[in-house]
């Protein structure tokens, strides 16, 4: 263990692995990955969608100066990015590019989440500065480096395209049940703490705490358990080298003139913004449009235990449909789930039916939403002869907050405007022109999303051709054809 300290000590499992590149992952080893997610999916909920609630309604921000700090910290934060996936290309330690992130900033990222709910009694100007700082030092900071590497790690792990579809698919059911959880429960919970206390800000950190510390546990556990197995470096030291470090801008070129990342770029910006619509809106619309904001809890486990099911049905699905015919009908789908919605927009029964749709309808882009850029990878280097996994990955993680971030910022500019109080707990108390936007984003917005989702997804023609494109990249590479097949295969 000389050297190496608690990296060495953890590193453990790591003895006797197999190192094909075209292995069967041990199924243990895909649920330690996929468990990861989740422990990301916790705070990256927390500070998505219900820290807009606990800065409009528990702390009194201004729901236009909650805007503004997302859109602010969002410039800072796609820079985050970009520099995050080259330190991941460049990394060259013995414990992988990406593996060695996540344990350095497991409990970073802990502590952080934390100071996010712990603001200490101020003005209205300093709880907005406060409300900056620790947000970026979360979101800018500590979870750009630890979701990075873990986006990258998934595609390390394997280049078997049905590995890694199927090491996705169980990431995202894993990842939306968190989200279910926490979107769900969470505000519940913390009601039942705080009357337990009698205060409610104590109990959104004890909750936070709570979730922070399961966290960190599980990632250790993916740090521990999972092993990067792909790798573009040569035997040869010169070559290695020159691999390993593409300067940037060559790096930059190879991803934005990517026609399937760029693709997979488009889908998750207006997939986040659909998801930050639906997920900040139907808290205020089931409170001022349905009158019970405990609707939340069962419209959106409706929603998210469809998404479970449909992704559930993805491996035996993706071989015969593929992945943009999926995605296309989803879309379809959730267009008239919509639609459908509008023929009684307070009836609970429909809203739970559209929920189904919408739920069902975005499976297929869930589902595969980070092999989608794994497949890109394999293409630009098919095309270029560049493997680029850190840029790549954090390019899309900038694109997801980018469409969080301007969305969040767009939608608390409008309310705004409307004159929207969160801390007014009734309808009869906002104004029209609130409830007539609260209205607007839940049913109205979503449909023209929906629509530029299908129009990206339809240009997805990487379906075709991906096999005879694999067989000519590991021919190219020397590697046995023959042997990736049969591995496939099983």
């Amino acid at each position: 263990m000389k050297g190496g300290g608690i990296a060495e000590l953890l590193n453990y499992k790591q003895k006797n692995k197999d190192m094909n590149e075209f292995v069967k992952v041990p199924m243990s080893e895909k649920l330690a990955y996929c468990f990861g997610d989740p422990a990301l999916t916790l705070m990256y909920t927390m500070t998505s969608t219900l820290l807009i609630y606990f800065y409009t309604n528990v702390v009194g921000i201004s729901v236009g100066a909650v805007g503004m700090i997302m859109l602010i910290s969002r410039i800072f934060d796609g820079f985050s990015d970009v520099l995050m996936g080259t330190i991941i290309d460049r990394t060259h330690s013995k414990y992988g590019k990406a593996r060695i992130w996540i344990l350095r900033l497991a409990i970073p990222y802990a502590l952080a989440a934390i100071l996010l709910f712990t603001m200490p009694p101020m003005g209205d100007m300093g709880k907005i500065v406060y409300a900056f700082v620790t947000y970026n030092i979360m979101n800018t900071v500590v979870y750009t480096a630890i979701s990075q590497p873990f986006h990258a790690l998934g595609s390390l792990m394997s280049r078997d395209r049905k590995e890694r579809d199927v090491i996705c698919n169980i990431r995202m059911v894993l990842s939306i049940t968190a989200s279910m959880i926490i979107t769900a429960f969470t505000l519940p919970l913390i009601n039942l703490v705080a009357k337990k206390i009698g205060n409610q800000q104590y109990a959104w950190i004890i909750v936070t705490a709570v979730y922070a510390i399961v966290s960190v546990f599980v990632l250790l556990n993916t740090f521990i358990s999972c092993t990067e197995r792909v790798s573009s470096e040569k035997p040869d030291k010169a070559e290695k080298k020159e691999k390993s470090n593409i300067p940037f801008w060559i790096a930059f070129k190879a991803t934005v003139t990517n026609r399937y990342f760029l693709i997979a770029l488009g889908l998750m910006v207006f997939y986040t913004a659909y998801q930050i619509i639906i997920g900040t809106d139907l808290t205020y619309y089931c409170q001022y449009v349905l009158n019970d904001v405990d609707l939340v809890m069962p419209l959106s486990a409706a929603e998210k235990i469809a998404t479970i099911v449909g992704i559930a049905l993805l491996p035996k699905l993706l071989p015969k449909y593929g992945k943009r015919n999926l995605i296309c009908a989803g879309c379809i789908l959730g267009i008239g789930g919509q639609l459908l919605f509008l023929l009684n927009i307070t009836s609970v029964p429909l809203g739970v039916v559209t929920c189904i749709m919408r739920g069902i309808g975005i499976a297929p882009f869930y589902g595969v939403q980070y092999s989608l850029p794994s497949d890109a990878i394999e293409y630009g280097q098919w095309k270029t002869g560049l493997r680029v996994e850190g840029l790549m990955f954090s390019s899309m993680s900038m694109g997801q907050k980018a469409g969080s971030g301007f969305t969040s910022a767009i939608m608390g500019a409008i309310l705004s405007m409307a004159a929207f109080d969160g801390i007014k707990a009734t309808a009869a108390e906002q104004t029209a022109e609130a409830i007539s936007v609260i209205k607007g984003f839940y049913l109205y917005v979503p449909i023209g999303i929906w629509v530029i989702m299908l129009l990206i997804a339809a240009c997805y023609k990487l379906d075709k051709f991906y096999d005879k494109m694999m067989q000519e990249l590991i021919a190219r590479e020397g590697k046995t054809v023959e042997g990736m097949e049969a591995i496939a295969e099983e």
